[in-house]
């Protein structure tokens, strides 16, 4: 027998088991518990299985969206994220360069720089002393309060701007204090000071705070203080007026403080515009206008002058106008608000922007028309006993009549012209008895060969394109068949069409050049600071020999009828011979009527073209010609040269 005691190999008992000694353990817990009263709690209760495995989820999910979330700032958009974090340490800003001068073509300056400071407000500003800050700036730019405070808060604008082109004592105050007043900064810009204001406004145009549209345009041209074109050749032209300024490099320590500053890139300042506009014949016409508005109780009227030989502009004024340089200075919502509620529109340029009814100004692109299809020869005679007679086919005692506005008895073209014969344009245009009429596509092709119906392209903005109806469009829009009326109307210039003073002008001028469209323009070059040539604007001929110089020339001789035996005697007084045809076009209002004329002069060998529209005119009274008249008297006067040449 051995010695040393056995092992047995115990036993795995199952989960299901249990000990003796177990038992009386048990036992003796429960005996405790009731002694001590707690024989009815629990110590530990178990999670269902369902809730553990939502919570596990939820776990899972958090920890997923931290890892893609971090996977993503740091391979996705790493690169992104190294570049904004570039930008904290440098970042480039560039200076707003000197803007382009403007002057007339005798290189009167027009248009001047000035340098301003202007002041603005940043809306992340500290509120604790915000309210303090706006007391003392009020204080010192003498605004009240109040008023102040509710035009900050009334804006969702990051950045405001509260006063531009400050005082000299202005900036000092405020320049002593920019660091105790929270949120205002002061910064210097270029101002443009207009010479003679309203004269040559609606040419001109201004500038005004740059839109984030733009800005977002033209990453690293501007800088949130700068300012553009908003019209006129400002806003034409502002790829020349401005260009690039200094590119400065800036490097912040991690406080935001600058450590340095590197010019990196130089300025480029802009270009100079030399206009087609004479500036003293400008001057003439504008107050010229004004005198004859004033005179007949009007208040609206648009006057372009033309040379016929290149489509430069000499002039062009639409009355009423507004002073440009209000935008240098104010910055009053109120003033604002009131100039562009204005009812008679004084920002509207009416020589290009807006769309007349022609009236009998139409007669000559018709006359010419109608020569060039063959449908009537110069000498043929028509008669206007004061009004044709249509036959009504659904009520024979009822025909539509036409009216003339006089009996002007047995007329050929050139007199037709000359006293503006309804009756012949009614058959020349829709047809009447024996006489062939053009018809309306006929007319429509040779409007739009003069340029009527569509923009001339001058370059300026905001440019309309006229109107030419056509029977498709009556259909479509109205939903009614064209009618041999709509066409008799269409011949006299009334119905639905509509024409710009500019493409009025246009079309004479290619009468009286003998057939060419040109297409007009307000720049004549662009010069460098030393008025040296860098690029030259040249005639372009938008079309020619649309019509032959024959059929031209008898239209011109009606148009010096005009002057001698028709609408435009007073003309006679001129001290060259000219040519001319006037219009008068009814309006909504019953008596009320807007006067044309359009005129050339010298008659042999024409210099300029000018088409004049007087809104409003009570009754017919040709308005129109007298202020083309006073007007071409002071151009073609003794001292002509002299007052071209004044301001040299």
């Amino acid at each position: 027998m051995s010695v040393f005691p056995s092992f047995r190999r115990k036993k795995k008992r199952s989960a299901s088991e249990i000990e003796p000694h177990e038992t009386f353990l048990d036992n003796l817990a429960q005996k405790k518990e009731e002694e001590f009263g707690m024989s009815k709690k629990r110590l530990e209760v178990c999670l269902p299985v369902t809730t553990l495995r939502v919570f596990s989820f939820f776990v899972f999910l958090l920890f997923f969206i931290l890892i893609a979330r971090s996977f993503q700032m740091q391979f996705t958009e790493g690169d992104y994220f190294s570049v904004l974090a570039q930008r904290n340490i440098l970042s480039i800003s560039s200076t707003q360069t000197t803007r382009g001068v403007v002057y007339d073509r005798n290189y009167n300056q027009l248009v001047y720089n000035m340098p301003q400071y202007d002041l603005y407000f940043r809306k992340e500003s500290n509120q604790s002393t915000e309210k303090e800050s706006i007391r003392t700036v009020a204080s010192i730019i003498e605004r009240d309060f109040n008023e102040l405070k509710d035009e900050l808060t009334s804006t969702d604008a990051r950045l405001i701007t509260i006063k531009r082109d400050l005082s000299h004592e202005e900036l000092v105050q405020l320049q002593s204090r920019i660091e105790r007043i929270d949120g205002f900064s002061i910064a210097s810009s270029i101002g443009r000071e207009y010479k003679d204001g309203e004269i040559s406004s609606h040419i001109l145009g201004y500038i005004g705070k740059i839109d984030q549209n733009t800005l977002r345009k033209n990453p690293g041209k501007y800088t949130i203080h700068d300012y553009v074109g908003k019209a006129g050749v400002e806003r034409y032209y502002e790829n020349y007026l401005t260009r690039v300024g200094d590119e400065v490099k800036i490097e912040r320590d991690a406080a935001g403080n600058i450590k340095n500053k590197e010019v990196t890139k130089s300025t480029e300042n802009g270009e100079n515009i030399v206009l087609t506009i004479d500036s003293e014949l400008q001057r003439i016409v504008q107050e010229k206008a004004r005198e004859k508005l004033e005179e007949i109780g009007a208040k609206k009227a648009a006057v372009v002058i033309l040379d016929p030989q290149t489509g430069e502009v000499l002039a062009m004024v639409s009355v009423p106008s507004f002073d440009n340089n209000l935008f240098r200075k104010s910055t009053d919502q109120k003033t604002f608000a009131n100039i562009f509620q204005n009812k008679e529109g004084v920002f509207l340029n009416r020589t290009i922007s807006s769309a007349y009814s022609p009236g009998s100004i139409i007669k000559p692109i018709l006359a010419a028309a109608a020569l060039e299809e063959g449908i009537i020869t110069p000498e043929k005679r028509i008669h206007s006993p004061g009004y044709i007679t249509i036959p009504n086919p659904w009520n024979p005692a009822e025909p539509t009549i036409f009216r003339d506005f006089q009996a002007h008895g047995w007329r050929d073209m050139r007199e037709a012209i000359a006293v503006s014969s309804n009756v012949y344009f009614y058959a020349v245009g829709g047809g009447y008895e024996d006489q062939e009429g053009l018809g309306v596509e006929r007319i429509k092709k040779y409007l739009s060969l003069f340029g009527w119906g569509v923009k001339t392209g001058i370059d300026l903005p905001v440019e309309s394109n006229g109107f030419i109806p056509t029977p498709d469009w009556k259909r479509e829009q109205l939903s009614d068949i064209w009618r041999i009326g709509d066409t008799y109307n269409l011949s006299i210039g009334q119905g639905y069409l509509s024409t710009t003073p500019l493409q009025v002008a246009g079309s004479f001028a290619s009468i009286v050049n003998g057939g060419k469209l040109l297409a007009p323009r307000i720049v004549k070059e662009i010069v460098d600071d030393e008025r040296n040539l860098l690029e030259s604007r040249e005639a372009e001929v938008v079309r020619e020999n649309f019509v032959s110089a024959d059929n031209l020339e008898i239209v011109k001789q009606g148009m010096k009828q005009t002057t001698l035996i028709g609408t435009a005697r007073s003309l006679q007084v001129l001290p060259v011979d000219s040519g001319a045809k006037t219009g008068t076009a009814q309006t909504s209002r019953p008596g009320i009527n807007n006067n044309w004329v359009a005129a050339f002069a010298p008659y042999d060998n024409p210099e300029i073209v000018i088409t004049v529209i007087i809104e409003g005119v009570k009754g017919v009274t040709p308005v129109a010609t007298h202020l083309a008249r006073d007007i071409m008297m002071e151009y073609f006067s003794e001292d002509k040269e002299q007052i071209k040449n004044s301001n040299e």
